[in-house]
Parts: structure tokens; C-alpha cells; sequence
């Protein structure tokens, strides 16, 4: 005698039925030693295995149901059998991105009794259709996949339950991940996580806390969008950066030596099909040598991702024709989002991450041994300091340390205060330290929000080196010394406008990237352009969870370096002799150093 499952009915809500769906299966017992012989080869088998023997799709030509081939998606295989706990699809549009959320979540339900699966996409309506397209069509076509579960088991929109007591619950978060709390899974499926917002990731993730070691694991996938985004965060920052590498058999030998391997992306787009980027030679996509390759290596230590690409030029079903169309009719953002799944800084954001990276020296480092250097430069090439204030919550005290360097500013030294440095006694000893190793000509400070801290600073050092700047929407020079106040008053919009094109003409030298991206030149992209009705022009902001102190301390400090060495071709370029230009502060007219 078998045992019944029951289902307690009460527990769901009518409109979360669908109308179809497979007869009502008994009892366990009704499938016998049929379905245990079954479940023991499923056992055996990889994702990509499974979902070969399992899934059904339609044919293209017939439109009748075959059995679901990776034949033209050899590059799906390593994304379903990645052993990593952690992977990231970046993808573009309509490359079954999705198809692979699901067939997932389908395929390790079967493969490992009790198995517990949470999806989750940012809206309800993206996680209906989810769950019909991906999860219930699937298992209304596959014989194999109803024998896994029941009527009443499989109606259920938000939940799907198999015989073998797997589960796949499915939920959305937008604004707050509290709908997934208290849900237990092995596995984290979050879709479209371009659209979650990234704090409420780290609650999701709980939601495994207690699953076995073994079993834990996370599948993220999305389109990317800009450069600040969810998905590139994770691509950039946590991942391998996989790009399918294509080889061209057209550059080098027969045997493969001195072959020219493509990432594919906007240099590839020929008129008529994919091409070299190298020697213009047609490329195929599932060349047999073609493969997957990572830019960073994997470290399982580092809970890092295996991210795949995969854009619209590798899918065998999309028409070259209309990808040309889209190519010559997209905005330019768009098509990189959207048909090359890349991220796309738009002109809404005036300074990029790439565009900080050009000017990042590998030679300059942060390191303490390298800094130290720069302390008996002070007395051949002054140094100068830039302090802005913040709180410690949504806003960081930042230093930033320059000098000249043949003819070029250096940053050598930029930090940001966090933990007990947030507390006002631990920067101004620091700030004091600093400013005593390296001789600081000009310490400049932010008015607004240190009033305590530049009244010790001054004391200490006096008013001929403490030099507070005030930001203000509106003034009648860029830069202006107020007497009365005793300080400087800052157009807050035209002088960030002049360090972002000073930054991108290369007047600015940055310490190597990889000490420098995070937080440095993190904080200094994180501002983006707003126009304001109110004061009728742009003004630069940031989101709350996104600091950009950094920046603000940059530009300090090379505002104070202008008293010691005037910079008009920075501040004010109304001239087209490269060696002449007024002087700061003054409207008068006298040689200075253009860099």
C-alpha cells in the first residue's frame, strides 16, 4: 500500500489556477516502479543531458513537437553544466535566456528529489509569464516531465511541486525583497536582474542559508543596460567576463597557429553576415573550434561568477537583415543593450568608467611604500590636498593628495573614510598626519559640511594654507573669493563641468585601475546630469546609495592647486594662444603653463 499525497487546497487562491493543465495523478503509487526505473537514469544525467532527453520544442518548418537539440546552441551547454555555485548570463534579447531559467529550474527539480527552486523577476507580470511560457508549457509537452507531477501539483501559477516533493517557487521583487523572505531554496534564480535593485539581492540570497553545500546555487540573468547597472556590477566587480571566442580561419595557418580569435561584438557586423574584425573574412559562430573563454581567471574561493555573453550575433534564428535594420535604426545605446547585450553609457552620465580608466597609470600605486615617495617631492613640486566632508551613511569623507608631474596633475594618493574613520576626531588627525608628512601647500576643504573640522584645520595650519570652498548654483564667476566670508565661492555646475573634460583630455594622472575603480573611480562616475525647470539648466546629482565624494574631493583639491599654479585653459579657455590666459582669480592677462 502506497501512501497519498495530499494537497491541502485552501492554501491557494482560485485565480492562481491555471485553467489546463495535465489529469489529476492519485498517488505516488499510481506511477509505479515505471517512474522510480526512470528517476534512477534522470539521476545520471547533466542539465543539458536532461534537458535533451526531456524537453520538447517545436520545429520550425512543421511546427510539430520534437525533442529540444543544441544543435546551432553549442554555446548553451557550458551555461547549463557550469559547475560553478554562481553563474551570470549577460544576454541579449530573445537568446533564450529565459529558456535556460527554466529549463534549469525544470531540470534539477527531476534530477534531485526535494529539490527547492526560487525564481524571482522584478514585476508579477514578468513571473506569470514565466511561469507559463517556461515552466507549464514545457510540462503540458513533455510526457517525460508530466510522469513528474500532478494536476493539482502543476496548476498553481506562484508554486510548481513534483512527486519527487521538489519545488519551484516563484516570486517578484521590485522595491523590496520581503516577498521572498522566509522561502527556503537550494537554488536562486534571479531574472531581469538588471531591473532588481541591487540592495535587495543580498536579502534574496538568504533564502539558501540553510541549504546543503552541495546543492546551493545561484543563476543571475539579464540584459545589461548602463555601466552603474545591477548586471554589470556583477560582470565587472564578481565575474569571469566569459566571451564565446570565435576563430577566423582566414589570419594564420591551416593548423590553427596565429589565428585571430573574435569577441564578438559591433566590429564584427559585416553587410551580409558576421565577419573578422581583423581581415574582414566571413566568421561562423559555431565554428567547431569556437569556445568559451574568461577574461578574469575563476577563483571558487572569491564566490565569484561564471558569466557567459552570449548577443544576438551567435543565434543561429535571427536574420542578418534585421540586425543590419536594427544597426542602422537603433539608438546606439539601445542596440548595445539590447542585440550585443553590452553595457552602454549614455550622454546622461558625463563621465564613464572607461573614460577614468584611460588615464590610470600602472606605474603610480596607492601602496603605502609608493605614496611615501611623494614626501620629499614637496619641496621641488608643492603638494596639495582636497578634503570633502560627508556623514558616514549615504556620504564619505574623502582625501585626495596631487602634484605636478611632468606637466600633468598626479593623484598618488586618494581615500575614503569608512568605519571609525567616520568619526571626526580620526580625520582630522588623519588629514593632519598627511598634511605634516607631505608638506601640503594648499589644503583645500568643503565649507558646507565640516564647519568644526576647518576651524581646527586653520588653527592649525593657518588661514595662508586652509582654503574653504562653498559650491552655489548660481554666481557671477566660475571661481570668486569672497573677503568678507573668507572663502571661495564655486559655481557647483561649471566647474564640475570643466574637471569632467579636464579629466577626459588627460589634464589628470590616476594610480594603477585596479587599486584605483573601487571606490576612487566608482564614486567619480556615480554623478549623472538632471536639468532642473526650477534653476533652467543641467544640474549634476547622485542616487543616494551611490557616493561620489571622490570626485568632489579631486576637484578641491586642483581648485586649491590653482592658487599656487593657475589653470585657465582648465577653468576658463577663451583664448587660442595655448600660453596665455588669466590668471585665477583675476581678470588679468599673463603667461602660464597650458599643460
Amino acid at each position: 500500500m502506497h501512501d497519498e499525497h495530499f494537497v491541502d487546497l485552501d492554501d491557494f487562491q482560485d485565480e492562481d489556477f491555471e485553467e489546463t493543465g495535465p489529469e489529476v495523478v492519485d498517488s505516488f503509487g499510481y506511477l509505479g516502479e515505471a517512474f522510480h526505473r526512470m528517476q534512477a537514469q534522470v539521476l545520471k544525467l547533466r542539465p543539458s543531458q536532461f534537458v535533451g532527453f526531456a524537453m520538447r520544442m517545436p520545429n520550425s518548418e512543421t511546427g510539430l513537437l520534437e525533442k529540444f537539440s543544441f544543435e546551432g546552441r553549442r554555446h548553451m551547454v557550458a551555461p547549463y553544466d557550469s559547475p560553478a555555485r554562481r553563474v551570470l548570463l549577460v544576454a541579449a534579447r530573445q537568446v533564450e535566456k529565459s529558456t535556460l531559467c527554466g529549463n534549469l529550474a525544470l531540470s534539477y527539480s527531476c534530477i534531485i528529489p526535494s529539490y527547492k527552486t526560487l525564481y524571482v523577476s522584478p514585476s508579477a507580470m514578468q513571473t506569470k509569464t514565466f511561469s507559463a511560457d517556461r515552466l507549464k508549457e514545457p510540462m503540458d509537452t513533455s510526457e517525460i516531465l508530466t510522469a513528474f507531477s500532478t494536476g493539482y501539483l502543476a496548476k498553481n501559477i506562484f508554486e510548481k511541486q513534483f512527486v519527487n516533493r521538489s519545488k519551484i517557487t516563484l516570486r517578484y521583487s521590485y522595491l523590496t525583497a520581503d516577498r521572498t523572505r522566509g522561502i527556503p531554496a537550494y537554488m536562486l534564480i534571479l531574472d531581469e536582474i538588471q531591473d532588481i535593485i541591487y540592495d535587495n539581492v543580498p536579502v534574496m540570497e538568504q533564502c539558501t542559508s540553510h541549504a546543503p553545500e552541495a546543492l546551493k546555487k545561484y543563476v543571475f540573468a539579464g540584459t545589461p543596460k548602463s555601466l552603474d547597472n545591477t548586471i554589470e556590477h556583477y560582470r565587472s566587480k564578481m565575474s569571469t567576463q566569459g566571451e564565446w571566442v570565435v576563430p577566423c580561419d582566414a589570419c594564420g595557418s591551416s593548423a590553427g597557429a596565429g589565428r585571430y580569435w573574435n569577441i564578438l561584438g559591433e566590429k564584427n557586423i559585416g553587410k551580409k553576415y558576421l565577419i573578422c574584425e581583423n581581415c574582414g573574412g566571413r566568421l561562423d559562430p559555431m565554428h567547431a573550434d569556437a569556445q568559451w573563454a574568461s577574461q578574469v581567471t575563476y577563483r571558487p574561493d572569491k564566490e565569484m561568477f561564471q558569466s557567459f555573453r552570449i548577443p544576438q550575433l551567435m543565434v543561429p534564428w535571427k536574420p542578418w537583415s534585421e540586425l543590419i535594420h536594427q544597426y542602422e535604426t537603433y539608438p546606439r545605446a539601445k542596440f548595445y543593450n539590447e542585440v550585443l547585450g553590452i553595457s552602454f553609457d549614455s550622454g546622461m552620465r558625463p563621465l564613464s568608467l572607461s573614460q577614468v580608466r584611460e588615464h590610470c597609470s600602472p606605474d603610480i600605486s596607492m601602496c603605502p611604500e609608493d605614496v611615501a615617495k611623494y614626501e620629499g617631492r614637496s619641496f621641488a613640486a608643492p603638494v596639495f590636498m582636497g578634503v570633502d566632508y560627508g556623514t558616514g551613511e549615504h556620504s564619505y569623507t574623502a582625501i585626495t593628495l596631487g602634484t605636478y608631474v611632468n606637466m600633468k596633475f598626479v593623484i598618488f594618493y586618494m581615500h575614503r573614510c569608512t568605519g571609525k574613520e567616520t568619526e571626526p576626531p580620526v580625520q582630522l588627525e588623519m588629514i593632519c598626519d598627511l598634511v605634516r608628512r607631505f608638506n601640503v601647500a594648499v589644503i583645500a576643504t568643503d565649507y558646507g559640511g565640516g564647519f568644526d573640522r576647518n576651524d581646527h584645520l586653520v588653527r592649525q595650519f593657518g588661514p595662508q594654507r586652509v582654503h574653504k570652498f562653498q559650491y552655489m548654483a548660481r554666481c557671477k564667476k566660475k571661481v570668486e573669493w569672497d573677503g568678507k566670508l573668507l572663502r571661495w565661492k564655486v559655481h557647483r555646475t561649471e566647474v564640475m563641468s570643466d574637471i569632467f573634460n579636464a579629466i577626459k583630455r588627460g589634464v589628470f594622472v590616476f594610480p594603477r585601475w585596479e587599486e584605483f575603480q573601487d571606490p576612487c573611480a566608482s564614486d567619480m562616475c556615480n554623478i549623472f546630469s538632471e536639468y532642473s525647470e526650477t534653476l533652467r539648466m543641467i544640474q549634476y546629482m547622485h542616487s543616494p546609495d551611490m557616493p561620489d565624494d571622490c570626485f568632489h574631493s579631486l576637484l578641491y583639491c586642483f581648485l586649491g592647486s590653482m592658487i599656487k599654479i593657475p589653470r585657465p585653459d582648465v577653468i576658463a579657455p577663451r583664448r587660442e594662444e595655448q600660453t596665455r590666459g588669466p590668471s585665477f582669480g583675476s581678470q588679468e592677462w599673463s603667461p602660464v603653463d597650458q599643460g
